[in-house]
């Protein structure tokens, strides 16, 4: 009978050669011993394969899955998870690393109350092209406990509202969990992650929050998929939104605070894409962005969410205003600005993103 470790660490490559080596290393220098790490190659045509066999030959706690053909991030978490045998499993991405010590205070926290979820800081790393960095943003989420399936629920938007509540990296399952709720890994763009969680959160009994950094997130310029440019990004946005609504009205916990919350995320993602609509790449002319913004006053979201709109900063309180009482010009204003901002002082800009 196979050994039961109490992580497993499930990771989809595909063409990591450049950060593979250093994403394995991050765990198996852990101080705390007992994992396994399933490396799933998604059919790369890079050295990517030659690594994980090294890596498997250097450490037996690794184990390597080649697929046989390309199927995409979630089909390889899928595959993965066919093999991983711990109590706890963590599905990491191949070009991040762990920070010191993760193991050992989850597994502090997961002997003293089995919590269905584990979930930890991160920290954001800006790299330019060059792989030279140019700042750190801690994301962080105050330590906790919750031991009823109505508190992890009520708590969702809260994560959220750190940005946290997404990512499948941040985050411990417990394999009973895992089991029970049965929840597929849904091949979208962008949005794999956060769909996985908002399935499986109703399903989630109980949930502790380490309070602490336990993963660093590598942003590279112009690699990740959203620093490139994605055509339908808005559209993509909007669909986490949705998502969260519908979460929280169908167990109808739907409050104002969260309505609340929903709305500046709403008014991030407006914002955002405007600038996507001002770059190059979009190939829109000022009168279709200004007909972009005009059908946003009229959606759905909109309609539904602005009457919310309770900004607690003077800057998002000016861009809640304008979009609010449909000030196209003072919209469009704000979003050049907050534009040339992010393309000609990307530093500055990512430090402003702190204030968050």
């Amino acid at each position: 009978m196979e050994n039961t470790p109490f992580f497993s660490v499930v990771i989809p490559i595909y063409n990591s050669e450049k950060y593979l080596q250093d994403a394995v290393e991050s765990i198996l220098h852990q101080d705390f011993e007992d994992f396994q790490v399933v490396l799933v190659d998604d059919y790369s045509s890079d050295a990517s394969r030659e690594i994980c066999t090294a890596l498997q030959e250097k450490d037996e706690r690794v184990q390597t899955v080649f697929l046989e053909k390309n199927g995409g991030a979630s089909h390889a978490r899928t595959v993965g998870l066919q093999s991983a045998r711990g109590k706890y499993i963590l599905f990491m991405d191949a070009d991040d690393t762990l920070c010191d010590s993760l193991f050992s205070k989850a597994y502090t926290e997961a002997s003293a109350c089995s919590p269905d979820v584990i979930l930890f800081d991160a920290e954001e790393v800006y790299l330019h092209a060059d792989g030279t960095e140019y700042n750190r943003v801690a994301v962080r989420y105050p330590q906790k406990r919750l031991f009823t399936p109505s508190e992890v629920q009520k708590e969702v938007i809260s994560i959220e509202k750190t940005t946290l509540f997404g990512y499948l990296w941040n985050k411990f399952y417990s394999a009973d969990l895992l089991r029970r709720s049965n929840v597929p890994f849904a091949d979208i763009p962008l949005n794999e992650d956060f769909k996985f969680n908002i399935d499986i959160f109703p399903y989630v009994a109980s949930l502790s929050a380490l309070g602490v950094c336990g993963y660093r997130y590598y942003k590279r310029d112009n690699q990740s998929l959203t620093c490139r440019f994605v055509q339908n990004y808005f559209e993509l946005q909007t669909v986490r939104i949705q998502y969260l609504l519908d979460f929280h009205t169908h167990l109808n916990i739907c409050s104002d605070a969260v309505l609340e919350t929903l709305c500046a995320i709403y008014v991030r993602s407006v914002y955002s894409a405007l600038q996507r609509n001002m770059d190059s790449r979009a190939n829109m002319k000022r009168k279709a962005q200004k007909n972009w913004l005009i059908a946003q006053y009229h959606s759905d979201l909109y309609q539904t969410l602005l009457p919310y709109a309770k900004p607690e900063g003077k800057l998002q309180a000016v861009m809640s205003n304008a979009l609010q009482k449909k000030n196209t010009v003072l919209v469009f204003g704000i979003a050049r600005a907050v534009y040339l901002v992010k393309e000609k002082f990307p530093v500055l800009f990512s430090k402003l993103k702190q204030n968050r």
